[in-house]
C-alpha cells in the first residue's frame, strides 16, 4: 500500500533536528580538539583515522539521512540508561499494598559511584573518547572498578551474535573501544577489575551483558601506537587487514572519495 501524503513534513522536519543535535554534539565534544585521535575509532581503518585526525579532512560521503536515525535512536537509548543511573542514587525507597523495593538490592545500588559521558584522555597516543559507565564503590575506593559500553543493534545482529545458529565475529572493534576507554581509566583510578559491553536490541528492547576480557587493555594500546608510529610516516598505504581493516567498509566511510579521488 502506497503510504498517504502528509500535510506537514515530519520526516524533514525531524531530519533538522537530528542535524541540530549533531552540531551541538560536535562543537561540545570535538571543536577545537580535531587533531585528536577519537576513542570509538579503535580497530578501525588506518587511512580513515589519518584523514579524520591529522589531515583534519571534511568528510567527502556524509551519512545518509536513514543512519542518522538509526545513530539518533542509539543516542536516546545511551541517555536513558545513562540518566537511570544517576537516577537510582536519589530515588527513594518506597512500598505499596502491591510490591516492595528489594531495600537490601536498593541500599547496595546507593553504595555505588555511577560515572557516566565522562572524558578520558590519553596523551601519550593522542587518543581522546567518552566512555559510557563507570561504576566503583562510593565508600571503599579498595573495592572493584567496572568499566560498560553501551552498544545498540538491529534483530539480525543480535540474531547473529547471541541466537541459537550465532557466527563467530572477526571484528574486535567494540573490545579495542572498550580497552582504549579502559587504558585511560585504569591510570585514573589506579584499578580496573572489569569490562562488558551491555547490548540493547532496538527491534525488542532484549538487553545482555558481554564480559570483555581485559587483555584488551594491553591491546587497544598497541593499536594506537601502532597508529601513531604509521601516521608519522605519512598516508598509510592500502593494506587490508589495516587500511581497509574489512573491504565492505569501504562503502560506508565518509573519507571514501578523499581516500579514492574520481578521475
Amino acid at each position: 500500500m502506497k503510504s498517504a501524503s502528509s500535510p506537514i513534513d515530519i520526516e524533514g522536519i525531524y531530519k533538522d533536528y537530528i542535524d541540530s543535535k549533531q552540531e551541538e554534539n560536535r562543537k561540545e565534544r570535538y571543536e577545537g580538539n580535531e587533531h585528536w585521535y577519537h576513542a570509538s575509532g579503535a580497530g578501525s581503518c588506518s587511512r580513515k583515522l589519518y584523514f579524520e585526525s591529522v589531515e583534519k579532512a571534511e568528510p567527502s560521503n556524509p551519512i545518509d539521512t536513514r543512519t542518522m536515525r538509526l545513530l539518533r535512536l542509539g543516542n536516546v537509548v545511551h541517555e536513558d540508561i545513562q540518566n537511570s543511573l544517576t537516577h537510582v542514587r536519589n530515588s527513594t525507597i518506597y512500598s505499596t499494598s502491591n510490591s516492595t523495593v528489594d531495600i537490601e538490592k536498593e541500599n547496595k545500588n546507593k553504595e555505588k559511584e555511577f560515572h557516566v559521558e565522562g572524558e578520558v584522555k590519553i596523551e601519550e597516543l593522542n587518543v581522546r573518547g567518552f566512555y559510557d559507565v563507570v561504576v566503583k564503590d562510593n565508600e571503599h575506593p579498595e573495592q572493584p572498578v567496572y568499566l560498560y559500553d553501551i552498544k545498540t543493534c538491529g534483530g539480525w545482529s543480535w540474531k547473529m551474535k547471541f541466537g541459537r545458529n550465532k557466527q563467530v565475529n572477526t571484528s574486535i572493534h567494540y573490545e579495542l573501544q572498550l580497552g582504549t576507554y579502559g587504558y585511560a581509566l585504569k591510570e585514573k583510578f589506579g584499578r580496573l577489575d572489569g569490562m562488558y559491553l551491555y547490548y540493547y536490541n532496538k527491534d525488542n528492547s532484549d538487553m545482555r551483558a558481554v564480559k570483555v576480557p581485559l587483555t584488551y587493555v594491553s591491546r587497544a594500546y598497541l593499536f594506537w601506537k601502532n597508529i601513531n608510529d604509521e601516521h608519522k610516516q605519512g598516508l598509510p598505504d592500502f593494506r587490508v587487514g589495516v587500511s581497509p581493516v574489512q573491504k565492505w567498509q569501504c562503502n560506508y566511510c565518509q573519507f571514501k572519495d578523499h581516500c579514492n579521488p574520481r578521475g
